[in-house]
């Protein structure tokens, strides 16, 4: 067997020359999800809390009695998050790694823990998937709607609007920097949440005001994560059904974060026709989403959020070229997008004046 060159950065690699073409791609795909499954269980026992923190320095004999974990489970989890990059093997213990901590522990800020933690109860499996491909039916709570059933279940609504907020930290973050809204005085936050990119934009922007408009049961989690941020003066709180009475009048912004995703394309429609009527000439809508690439499926991690969709939601991950024809269609003009945080984009458009 000779070394060969690679497919991939001229790198060079070892292959049967019975097997020319390498099963890496392949193999890397399917053992993808251990990463996931690992990360997930290691966030909801509080390992990277801990090593952070007071376990900074930790034996493996250590994190089983801190986990409850067996003596070979120990070793395994740990050389896999080790691996990984997420814990680092040191002379002096196991520490957690500078990205683990920023992202995978709880209270801080743009940390994605909440949206981790999730996954423990409702992993993406292949039995949920295939579910949801012969059914073409969201499968995470069974026959109920996700968004009915959080408005049942205070429970399940504070676990959801804690893992959204976790994950709209950082972009909201991003949008506050990178997206202008100098001529924004008022700002309707349909679906808003806990309110994360309300609050991000309000800090940045002295003279803004916000509304978040969202169900009953999330009302009290926003006011919670309003009043942390020190914005109750500035960010309230309004009940009421997206696809219900026309939207609340007399804002000079309509922001959607990760809304339209949600819905299919004909409730996308529906939901920007009822933004276009709710704003004055010369008003705005704000789209915040993880975009596909309009010339290619890529990036692979929002391609791969069509999937999350399928099971979660009625709805699929957009392009840019496909919020354009319906914000046309809508009567907006002016698309234009921002790239703002990793992943994520805003895009907006105006009614005409």
């Amino acid at each position: 067997m000779g070394a060969t060159p690679a497919d991939d950065g001229g790198a060079r690699r070892v292959q049967p020359a019975r097997f020319p073409l390498d099963d890496k791609r392949v193999y890397d795909a399917y053992v993808a999800g251990r990463q996931s499954a690992a990360m997930c269980v290691a966030v909801r026992a509080g390992l990277f809390d801990w090593l952070a923190s007071e376990g900074a320095g930790a034996s493996l004999e250590a994190v089983a009695a801190r986990t409850g974990w067996s003596e070979r489970g120990t070793r395994s989890m740990v050389s896999a998050l080790c691996a990984m990059g997420l814990i680092v093997r040191g002379d002096d213990g196991l520490r957690v790694s500078a990205d683990a901590a920023a992202y995978l522990t709880r209270g801080t800020p743009g940390s994605l823990w909440g949206l981790v933690d999730m996954e423990v109860d409702h992993f993406l499996s292949p039995r949920a998937l295939m579910d949801a491909l012969e059914k073409d039916d969201s499968s995470v709570y069974g026959e109920a709607d996700p968004w009915e059933a959080h408005d049942e279940d205070p429970k399940r609504a504070r676990a959801f609007t804690a893992a959204m907020h976790s994950v709209s930290e950082r972009p909201a973050a991003g949008v506050a920097e990178f997206v202008d809204l100098g001529d924004v005085k008022s700002l309707l936050d349909v679906g808003g949440g806990s309110g994360a990119l309300s609050i991000a934009l309000c800090g940045a922007n002295p003279a803004l005001r916000a509304t978040i408009f969202d169900i009953a049961a999330v009302e009290p989690l926003a006011r919670e994560y309003i009043e942390d941020a020190g914005l109750s003066d500035r960010i309230g709180v309004e009940v009421g059904d997206m696809f219900g009475p026309p939207l609340p009048r007399g804002y000079d912004a309509v922001l959607y974060s990760q809304i339209l995703h949600d819905w299919g394309f004909e409730r996308g429609a529906e939901l920007l026709a009822r933004a276009f009527a709710a704003l004055p000439p010369g008003g705005q809508v704000l789209l915040h989403e993880k975009l596909v690439e309009d010339d290619a499926d890529a990036p692979l991690a929002n391609a791969l959020v069509h999937l999350d969709m399928l099971v979660w939601t009625e709805g699929q991950q957009y392009r840019l070229l496909e919020l354009a024809e319906l914000l046309t269609a809508a009567g907006f003009e002016g698309v234009e997008r921002v790239r703002t945080a990793g992943y994520w984009s805003l895009v907006r458009a105006r009614r005409p004046r």
